[in-house]
This record gives structure tokens, sequence and C-alpha cells, in this order.
């Protein structure tokens, strides 16, 4: 049996980024780039018409025709919607009727916005003429020209970049189908035991409903990583194996359950004949101690990492913020510390008690102070008491072997949730 240091030191000498993954556009939000997104277009690819109006050429706007209350008199050659194109030249003297977006005709340089149409002929469409009044013409005025927001060949997004949903859309215009980026861990979750039902079950004499799997699925997505739940799986041989085969394509397979050493206890039996290595197994720790981990070798892809977390909810969770948490940083490309919980020196408010040889994780509410953080140790009924541990900000660390501790005394806690505040 190890202690919890040893554990983290041999996850993080075993566990290794993923590579980077080529996924579909819309599935990357959020992601970060490791690729840069080069566009295979001009943005916009033509003159584009920026508002409802008609496409004209400037020579029929000089300086003096454009006083507050003269018009220009144009035919009107062509309408132009968006999406539409005309092969047709306008002249001077004629204009196109031209909707938001469409591609502007050759020999028009400008738009003239509808609102601008007088004597009534804001109707005007090809075959009709159309009387215009712009005081403040100007050549080019509402047209995006080609290219003016981005050329071929330019990048437009750079590697590292993390995709919102701004960056996504302009992936898209530049022509980025499939994206390459640090793609979320994928994270298998199996539960095992016979005794288990699902939630939506009223479980019969000797049954227990299933709360670990939605457990660890949800604090796997609140790590920024993919669940994969996979269900139940019964204490016999044949069910275990193919939802371990299943779970082992994934980056990490947690189970839980089935890892102490019950007449039913398959799992490290199971693992080991699937090709899972053990690194360690049991850790000095209350709750939590039978954990085990190893990892599955790969030609062809990262290894997966495995965890088999005990079966009672506390004890699973526990292990899950210890050890699968910086394991989850490691491989998601980030170092290990960011994905442990802050530890904080605090003040216990009442007593606790610690265990002779192992040290022990309480849950607690942990409170700002004006002297400090303060602890108070919550009532708890051990590794199955779920409504304890619902209700901590933290978890107390007492030190093996501590004994009985008084208020007063200063130890070590990790924080879970956000500090409640107290006046003092």
């Amino acid at each position: 049996m190890i202690d919890v240091t040893e554990a983290l030191r041999l996850i993080a000498e075993t566990a290794e980024p993923l590579p980077p993954r080529r996924v579909r556009l819309e599935a990357a939000v959020g992601q970060s780039l490791t690729a840069a997104v080069v566009a295979d277009i001009d943005s916009p690819p033509w003159d584009r018409a920026m508002m409802d109006g008609f496409a004209v050429c400037s020579a029929d706007f000089s300086a003096a025709a454009c006083e507050p209350t003269e018009s220009i008199e144009l035919d009107v050659v062509a309408d132009v919607a968006a999406g539409d194109a005309t092969g047709l030249v306008v002249r001077p003297g004629c204009c196109a009727r031209i909707m938001t977006g469409a591609p502007v005709p050759a020999g028009a340089d400008a738009v003239v916005p509808i609102e601008r149409a007088v004597a009534g002929t804001a109707a005007a469409h090809a075959g009709n003429r159309v009387r215009l009044q712009e005081p403040s013409f100007r050549a080019g005025q509402h047209i995006a020209r080609q290219g003016d927001s981005f050329r071929a060949g330019q990048t437009v997004l750079a590697a590292g970049t993390r995709l919102a949903a701004p960056q996504i859309g302009l992936a898209a215009e530049a022509g980025g189908q499939h994206v390459e980026v640090l793609a979320p861990p994928r994270v298998a979750v199996i539960t095992t035991g016979s005794e288990l039902v699902s939630a939506a079950v009223t479980p019969a004499y000797g049954q227990t409903r299933n709360s670990n799997g939605p457990m660890l699925a949800a604090a796997v997505r609140q790590c920024g990583a993919e669940p994969i739940l996979l269900g139940i799986a019964g204490d016999k041989p044949e069910p275990l194996r193919a939802a371990i085969t299943q779970g082992l394509a994934a980056d990490l397979l947690l189970l839980s359950g089935g890892v102490s050493a019950g007449d039913y206890d398959l799992v490290p039996g199971a693992l080991a004949a699937a090709g899972v290595a053990c690194v360690f197994h049991k850790v000095r720790l209350k709750p939590g101690k039978p954990i085990w981990f190893g990892v599955l070798q790969r030609s062809a892809a990262a290894p997966t990492l495995v965890f088999g977390l005990p079966g009672n909810p506390v004890s699973s969770l526990v292990c899950f913020e210890l050890f699968v948490r910086p394991a989850l940083a490691i491989v998601a490309g980030r170092p290990p510390a960011e994905g442990q919980r802050q530890t904080r020196s605090v003040r216990l408010v009442s007593p606790a008690k610690g265990n002779a040889d192992r040290p022990v994780y309480h849950p607690c509410t942990l409170r700002a102070t004006a002297k400090g953080l303060t602890a108070e140790p919550l009532p708890w009924g051990g590794s199955a008491d779920l409504l304890g541990l619902s209700r901590a900000s933290g978890l107390l660390v007492l030190p093996a072997g501590c004994g009985s501790l008084v208020a007063g005394t200063t130890v070590s806690a990790l924080q879970l949730d956000s500090l409640a505040d107290e006046a003092e």
C-alpha cells in the first residue's frame, strides 16, 4: 500500500498528453486550435452589395447633379438578388436593382439605397426607370470589395486560438469543415455491481440505485472532459469483460466497485485479462483505500488510463477528486497541478478525529472570516453517506495518527466549492 503523494507521482509518470484530434467544426466549440485555419477563398469572394438599392456608375453622379434638390434618372437593366448573378454590364445612364449580399454587376461601382428613390420609383425593376437622389454620394459606397475581410491563403485563426461562436463562424467562412484541436479527453464510466439498478427504478429488497454513474459523469464534465456512460456491469465475468472492452476505447476508463478483496471483486482480474497493466492497488487514505490504477498501451493511439474506484459513493468521489482530476489535466495537455483542488490552511471551529494509520478526508464547511478560513466538520456517516458529502464545501485532511483535534487547531483542507462568508 502506498501513500497519496506516491500515487500522484505514479499517475504523473504514467499519464501523457493526448495528441491533437481532427474534429468536425461544429464539435470544436470551447477547444483550442493546434493548427491554424487558412482561408481557401477571398472574403467577400466578389464585390458585394451591403444594402438593398440600385447598383450604379459613379459617372452618373457628378457633384453638380447631386445637389439636395437634384435627382438622377436611370434605366433599370437587371434585378440581382442574393445568390443570383448577371452577365450584364451596367453602363452610364443605367443601373441594376440589387439586394443586400448580391454580387455587384460589372460596370457598377456604388450602391444607392432604395430609400433614395424618389417620385414613387422605388418599386422600379428591370425594364423600368428609377429616379435617385443621393446628395452625399461617394464612389464605392455600400459595397464590400472582394477580399476586404481576408484573402485566400491568409491565416484567419492562429494555432492556440480558443474557439467560441465567432471563431467557429469565421472558420466556416474560410472553408474549415474540420479543425485540428486539443479535444477534451473521452472518459468511459462503468458502474459494477449486480445489486445496482438505474435511478428510474424503485429498488427491490437487496437492490441499490446507481448513484456513482451519474455522479462520476458529472464530475468528468466539470473537469471539461467528455463522459461516456456505459451503464451497469453485473458481478459476472462475461458482462464485465464486455463492458471493459468497450470502455478501453476511451482515453480514460473509470470503474466503480469490484476493486476490494471480496469474492465478487472481479475488476482487477478482468482488467489484467484485457491487457491493462497495474500501476498501483490500494492507497493509504480514508475513504478510498481500495483504489486501483493501471494503463493499457495501444500501438495506434495514446494509452488508456484506467481507474478502479471504490464502490461506496463518497470513496469513489474522493478518489476522483484526488487522483482522476490531475490525470485528466495531464491528458488534456495541462500541468497536473491545474487539476488538483486547492489546499487551504484552516482553523477548526469544532473537534475532529483522525485515524490511527491513514489520513482521513472528512467533509466540512469552509468559511471565510476576518481571522482567516475556518472549517466546520460535518456529521458524516462514512463512505456511503452522500447526503453528508453533498453539504460540504471542502474536505478536511486529518493526518494519520493525529488523534482527536480540538477546536482552534490549524489543519489543511481541500476546497471543493465556493466559500461561505461569515462576519466576525
